[in-house]
């Protein structure tokens, strides 16, 4: 079943969301068991996923207004019929990192990790 052609239910997004949740915190953990170098190298992928993760915090009736025209979004509904686990924030990050414009300063990198440090 092609993505494009069902519509999803709030069940389907609160599933889809819990998802993603649980892909960045995958992430999470792999940055904390490779280490400080390979979490320095990781920087921009970890904004990119942090702003990711932001538009996917909403409830689900915004979420499915801000998202259900988003193709790139809707791939998460293949991962989660084909294997039960979201791999739409990798897609998204490698999508992200060829565009020319997106190219947060340090100062950038290190604010959003100071702000999410603030949260917990």
């Amino acid at each position: 079943m092609e993505v494009e052609d069902r519509t999803f239910t709030k069940v389907d997004w609160k599933r889809a969301q819990k998802s993603v949740f649980a892909e960045y915190d995958r992430f999470v953990k792999q940055l904390q068991t490779k280490g400080v170098d390979y979490t320095i190298k990781e920087a921009r992928r970890i904004v990119i996923y942090q702003d990711l993760v932001d538009e996917w915090k909403h409830t689900v009736p915004t979420l499915m207004a801000d998202l259900e025209d988003n193709e790139l979004a809707l791939t998460v509904f293949q991962d989660l019929a084909k294997d039960q686990v979201s791999h739409v924030l990798q897609r998204c990050a490698k999508k992200m990192e060829e565009w020319p414009d997106y190219i947060p300063s340090a100062l950038t990198i290190w604010l959003e990790l100071a702000e999410d440090a603030e949260r917990e």
